[in-house]
């Protein structure tokens, strides 16, 4: 017999929202990852509501021991959080409670991150703008983002636009990158039942996780189809493609820099995947 494959070590960047708060779940649920940090950025929410619901979401899946750390609270031309009104709300998770968490760390993310790197291989995986992303690039072995569409559409995916020179620079950074675009992450949602199954589990992770699918717009997993390629690579299609940025959007461009690019998912398995992670099913 062979010994199972150690943990991918994993640093997610997020800016905590219904479905990073989804995406953070799993990671902690999953036996096939190592969250090894969090950092979070101005985004669907601002950055310290971002770390606070980060801290939470740990804590309340007895992952309260993760680092948390408040990185950038602006673009780096100075825009703030996204306006307007989104279905993750004013609070960033929908309106679903979850008891406060630890304080978030005031280190640096690079120096958190740094320590991490240190110790052995991070995958950076990215689900918020790219702000934080292009400063801590060059510490990750890998990276994963959910930016980015093969089919541009306006307004531009918002990961990539809302900070354009951070999104340049990620594409400038040189490391080996996969982008879980826009076209596939609308595509994976959990059913009614199954969110009925998560709410109802005697589970503290696996309730929150239904209750915020409960209030997810057409119960997408969103962000959190990118843990899973992490962790069930088999149900996605993953091709080389040119991108680059058209303007603000990040897209399929002759001549881009050929990247990592998830055209194509078994949404109902990945959904599947997702669910029976947080209920513990094997």
């Amino acid at each position: 017999m062979t010994d199972r494959a150690a943990p991918r070590r994993v640093v997610l960047d997020v800016d905590t929202g219904i479905d990073d708060a989804l995406a953070l779940l799993y990671a902690v649920a999953s036996p096939a990852l190592e969250l090894c940090a969090v950092t979070t950025v101005a985004g669907n929410v601002p950055v310290e509501v971002a770390a606070r619901n980060s801290a939470a979401v740990l804590s309340h899946a007895g992952a309260a021991d993760v680092p948390v750390v408040v990185g950038a609270p602006r673009t780096t031309t100075g825009a703030g959080p996204r306006s307007g009104p989104t279905n993750h709300g004013p609070d960033g998770l929908g309106g679903v409670r979850v008891p406060p968490g630890p304080r978030p760390a005031r280190t640096s993310v690079r120096d958190l991150v740094a320590e991490a790197a240190a110790n052995a291989a991070v995958t950076l995986v990215g689900l918020a703008p790219l702000t934080n992303v292009a400063d801590l690039a060059p510490l990750a072995e890998r990276l994963v983002a959910v930016a980015g569409e093969l089919v541009p559409e306006d307004p531009p995916e918002f990961n990539a636009a809302h900070d354009v020179d951070a999104t340049a620079r990620v594409l400038a950074a040189g490391r080996p990158t996969t982008l879980y675009v826009a076209d596939v992450f609308e595509q994976v949602s959990v059913t009614p039942a199954d969110v009925d199954r998560l709410r109802s589990s005697d589970r503290p992770a696996a309730r929150l996780a239904g209750e915020l699918l409960a209030v997810r717009r057409g119960h997408l997993v969103g962000d959190a189809g990118a843990l899973v390629l992490l962790t069930h690579p088999q149900l996605f299609r993953v091709e080389p493609r040119p991108m680059a940025l058209a303007g603000r959007a990040l897209t399929e461009v002759p001549g881009g820099r050929l990247l990592d690019v998830v055209v194509d998912v078994d949404a109902a398995s990945v959904a599947r995947a997702y669910v029976d992670t947080l209920l513990a099913v094997r």
